[in-house]
C-alpha cells in the first residue's frame, strides 16, 4: 500500500488523542458517590476541584490536534472503501467524513460545555442565590448550546460509527467481523447501560467509553492498513 508508514503513523496519532480525550472525560465528568443529579446539574460539581475542568480542557485542546491529523488520513483511507456499484457505500462514506468532521471540531466544544457549567455552578453556590434560582441559571445557559450539543454529539458518534460498520459488513474493510462491535456508538450505549447499575466506581470509568470507542475506531484503521499491505505483498 502507497504510503503505508505514513498512515500508520497516522492512526497511532489519531489512537493518542482518542486516549487524550479519555482522561479529559474522566477529569471533567466523574462524580462523587454521593452525588445527586438535578437535570444537566450535579451535586458533585460544588466539591469537584477547578484544577479538574482547567486540566481536562487543556488536554482535549491537545487532543483535538492530534485526532486532526489522524482523521484526516482516515478519511482518506475510508474514500477508498467506497463502491460505486454500491450507492450506500457512498453514502456511508459521506457521512463518515461529516461524522470525522463533527467529531474534530466538536470535542472542543462539547467539552467547553463540561467545563463551563460546572464551573458556572460552583461560582453560583458561593453565591446567597437560592438553589432554585443556581439550577435556572444553569440550565437556561445550556438551552442556548443544547442544540448544536445534541446535534455534534449525535453526528459525531452516529455518523462515524454506522458506516464504518456498514463497510465491514461488506467487506470493504479488511478487519475481523467483530470490529463490528468496536466503534463510539456501541461503547457509549454501553457506557450509558453500565451506569444505571449506579456503582459509583463504574459509573465514572464508564465516562470515558465514547472516546474509548474513537481510539478503537482509529485501531481498526490501523489493522485495515497492515492488511492491505500484507495482501499487496509489502
Amino acid at each position: 500500500m502507497k504510503n503505508k508508514q505514513k498512515l500508520m503513523q497516522s492512526m497511532i496519532t489519531g489512537m493518542s488523542g482518542g486516549a487524550l480525550l479519555m482522561i479529559s472525560d474522566w477529569f471533567m465528568e466523574s462524580l462523587s458517590s454521593d452525588n445527586v443529579s438535578n437535570g444537566i446539574v450535579q451535586s458533585s460539581w460544588t466539591k469537584a476541584a477547578t484544577w479538574r475542568y482547567e486540566a481536562g480542557m487543556l488536554i482535549c485542546c491537545v487532543a483535538v490536534f492530534l485526532l486532526f491529523f489522524g482523521m484526516r488520513d482516515m478519511i482518506r483511507l475510508m474514500k477508498m472503501t467506497a463502491s460505486r456499484k454500491d450507492p450506500w457505500s457512498l453514502r456511508a462514506v459521506q457521512a463518515f467524513e461529516l461524522g470525522g468532521i463533527s467529531l474534530v471540531v466538536g470535542e472542543l466544544f462539547l467539552h467547553a460545555k463540561g467545563c463551563i457549567l460546572p464551573i458556572m455552578y460552583k461560582k453560583l453556590y458561593a453565591t446567597s442565590l437560592m438553589g432554585a434560582d443556581m439550577l435556572t441559571i444553569v440550565e437556561d445557559v445550556f438551552f442556548y448550546m443544547a442544540i448544536p450539543f445534541y446535534v455534534l454529539m449525535i453526528m459525531k458518534i452516529v455518523c462515524t460509527s454506522i458506516p464504518y460498520m456498514y463497510q465491514i459488513w461488506q467487506r470493504r474493510l479488511k478487519l475481523p467481523i467483530y470490529f463490528i462491535a468496536l466503534n463510539p456508538l456501541v461503547l457509549w450505549l454501553l457506557g450509558w447501560i453500565l451506569r444505571l447499575f449506579n456503582v459509583t466506581l463504574i459509573s465514572n470509568f464508564t465516562r470515558g467509553f465514547a472516546s474509548f470507542g474513537v481510539v478503537l475506531l482509529f485501531y481498526g484503521f490501523l489493522q485495515h492498513v497492515m492488511q492491505m499491505s500484507e495482501e499487496a505483498g509489502e
